[in-house]
């Protein structure tokens, strides 16, 4: 049987969760959490799958040789902050969370990837007539990053 907890009303929600705080945030363990979001995109699409990414996303030499690679990268660390600043807000953004630990921020990183990230990237390749190994890439990177976020938020509460 399937139970889930109904609050009596949306007051008694309200009241035990106001506002997200983020006083309970690990300012270190979020950077830390984007340096390695960034620099597993790096080996990722560098040595391990960046021809493979390349041939699936339909680029050329040429074409990557042209574009602000500084752009590119700037806003990738930009948004690897944002993904790991709200990993920290759903882990601790409502108060303490001391069950939180590696082992359970790594499988919420992981379910996050499994049941979010590799259905949205497939249903959006999907209609954009994209192959599997290109949804493989890019999602499995991410839902790799996310749980590596997890075990990092979880270690360090």
């Amino acid at each position: 049987m399937i139970c889930i907890r109904v609050f009596k009303s949306r007051n008694d929600f309200l009241t035990k969760h106001k506002t997200m705080d983020i006083s309970n945030i690990n300012w270190l363990a979020v950077v830390v959490s984007t340096v390695a979001y960034f620099a597993l995109g790096a080996i990722w699409y560098g040595p391990l799958f960046g021809k493979a990414w390349q041939r699936g996303v339909g680029l050329s030499d040429d074409e990557l040789k042209k574009a602000n690679m500084g752009k590119l990268f700037g806003s990738a660390l930009i948004l690897s902050f944002v993904v790991s600043f709200g990993m920290a807000m759903f882990f601790y953004g409502f108060g303490e969370n001391p069950d939180m630990d590696a082992t359970m921020g790594g499988m919420m990183g992981l379910m996050t990837g499994l049941f979010f990230i590799i259905p949205s990237t497939a249903l959006n390749y999907n209609f954009a007539r994209k192959g599997v190994g290109l949804i493989m890439i890019d999602s499995l990177y991410h839902t790799i990053a996310f749980t590596i976020i997890g075990v990092i938020l979880g270690v360090w509460k």
